[in-house]
């Protein structure tokens, strides 16, 4: 089975599509050969982005913040692994 890789904007119009006009499900999925396991999910996934986007929320920033997170954390491992080898070296 070949496997497409759906763009962004692609995937937008395809649900949009579902969403703006007469045309059924399954019938999409045939006029772009996509799999209904592959729609649906999409589907389903769009209204939760529509939110996050409306909310003001900085999607970007949030997975700025997170790698600064994951970085303090690493650095705090390596702080306290050395902080133990020394209280045994004395």
């Amino acid at each position: 089975m070949v496997t497409k890789h759906w763009s962004m904007n692609q995937k937008i119009r395809i649900v949009m599509g579902s969403i703006t006009t007469s045309i059924d499900a399954p019938q999409l999925c045939r006029k772009y050969n996509l799999s209904p396991n592959t729609f649906y999910p999409w589907k389903e996934k769009f209204p939760e982005g529509g939110k996050v986007a409306l909310s003001g929320v900085n999607c970007t920033s949030e997975k700025i913040q997170q790698k600064e997170i994951d970085n303090l954390k690493g650095i705090m491992a390596e702080l306290t692994i050395a902080n133990e080898a020394f209280k045994k070296a004395l």
